[in-house]
């Protein structure tokens, strides 16, 4: 009898252990975001994440931008010189060079873990993690030396941060770069620039 229960023991142990790792990702799958735009459209979003989208440059042939740089022709005078970069005369070879531009920028996507939000000389950072509201605010810049079409579009950001534990962080500057909040709802998934964000409030 010693045996079938030790047996019995250890796969209740296993199907115990199952069940953790299976409710694990259901609890963060059960996250949601209410999210409030400036234009006043509002969200709930499922499964929400804060990524930060970013380009690595592609690496240049040679270590010049310029197909031709180093590379010298004949001239029309007998003479040698630089072959300019928008020359579209010359051998085939070297016109397929001008357009074999090699590989593209590599574009790429991470979540963030934290965002800073400074006050005057102080900046603070935080763990998203920690979050529970976001709220911004914006001022026109004015003065913009931004060009005609965008002026109107130059804010400054400032951001109110309520956290877990009812503390709260206020800013008056914030700059999340690239960053978006992502989510999914009822028609697919939905990203939406953090400068658009007016409030956000998760629920875990």
């Amino acid at each position: 009898m010693t045996r079938p229960l030790a047996y019995l023991v250890k796969v209740a142990t296993l199907l115990v252990a199952c069940l953790a790792l299976w409710i694990a990702p259901s609890a963060a799958q059960d996250t949601s975001a209410e999210v409030r735009t400036w234009t006043g459209q509002s969200w709930r979003l499922a499964q929400p994440s804060l990524e930060v989208f970013y380009t690595i440059p592609a690496p240049v042939k040679g270590g010049s931008a310029d197909p031709y740089a180093g590379s010298s022709s004949s001239t029309a005078s007998g003479g040698t010189g630089t072959k300019s970069a928008l020359s579209m005369s010359g051998p085939l070879a070297d016109l397929q060079s001008f357009f074999d531009s090699g590989p593209g920028p590599r574009h790429g996507h991470r979540q963030a873990e934290y965002i800073t939000i400074r006050r005057g000389p102080v900046e603070t950072q935080l763990s998203i993690s920690n979050i529970a509201s976001l709220t911004f605010t914006r001022q026109l810049v004015t003065g913009s030396h931004l060009p005609p079409y965008y002026v109107n579009r130059h804010f400054r950001y400032g951001a109110t941060a309520v956290m877990n534990d009812g503390s709260r962080v206020e800013g008056d500057y914030v700059n999340l770069g690239t960053l978006v909040l992502r989510g999914q709802t009822s028609e697919g998934r939905l990203d939406i620039s953090w400068e658009d964000i007016e409030s956000v409030r998760f629920q875990r």
